[in-house]
């Protein structure tokens, strides 16, 4: 069975909305109706899981059923107090629609509600490459140099460039081995994590890169919403 997990919890402080920005529209569809279409048209995804604040998901099944959206496919659970903690509720979640019994064939895609134009390409290559690597993630090469400032303040290294991702998202992984890694960790590395790839990496996992796409931003700000606006614009 294989699962998309989509982290939307957030409450869009950084929008001044009255709601969180999952549920703004653009081009007329809320965000997360458009990040649950994609995943739902993938073949790959057989059910979707979606983490958010508890006080949001009536609101959010109301509005996936107001747009079509295939409830049966859809499990709405309420988000962690962190990105990562979310991302062990979904686990937690899909086992427990497994039946509590995950195997080597159960896999999640894990993605973030506000990167609504993900490509059905980038989770075809996720599925296909995670066959390769213990988990893997959707990265872009910088098109910057990159500063270090440990202080924040002075820069004490310039990596080559060529060696540099930007991460994106989506990561996929199996169920059962993420959960056989993630409930031998000590709290101080719970709350150090933000994503899946920094534990498998720090334990001693292989992690792919798949190529991402510029189009796979993530909308943060209402320039983000004007951008998403105009593109949406230009395809029509």
């Amino acid at each position: 069975m294989n699962y998309a997990g989509i982290l939307a919890g957030g409450i869009g402080s950084r929008m001044e909305s009255k709601v969180p920005k999952q549920f703004l529209k653009i081009a007329d569809v809320p965000i997360v109706v458009r990040t649950v279409r994609t995943f739902l048209a993938s073949p790959n995804i057989d059910k979707v899981i979606l983490a958010m604040n508890p006080q949001w998901m009536d609101y959010c099944k109301d509005m996936l059923t107001e747009y079509g959206i295939d409830i049966s496919k859809i499990i709405i659970i309420t988000g962690g107090a962190t990105r990562f903690l979310s991302m062990v509720n979904i686990v937690d979640a899909a086992i427990e629609d497994l039946g509590g019994t995950p195997t080597e064939n159960d896999f999640l895609c894990v993605h973030d509600c506000a990167r609504p134009f993900v490509s059905q390409r980038i989770v075809e290559d996720n599925f296909t490459m995670v066959k390769d690597y213990d988990m893997v993630t959707t990265s872009l090469p910088t098109i910057d140099t990159v500063l270090i400032a440990e202080d924040g303040k002075e820069s004490t290294c310039v990596p080559e460039r060529s060696t540099v991702f930007c991460d994106q998202g989506p990561q996929t992984f199996n169920i059962k081995q993420f959960k056989d890694i993630q409930v031998k960790l000590t709290q101080a590395e719970t709350d150090s994590y933000m994503e899946a790839g920094r534990m498998y990496l720090e334990k001693g996992f292989h992690v792919g890169i798949v190529t991402g796409d510029r189009m796979n931003f993530k909308i943060t700000t209402e320039f983000d919403m004007v951008l998403a606006e105009l593109l949406l614009r230009e395809e029509k």
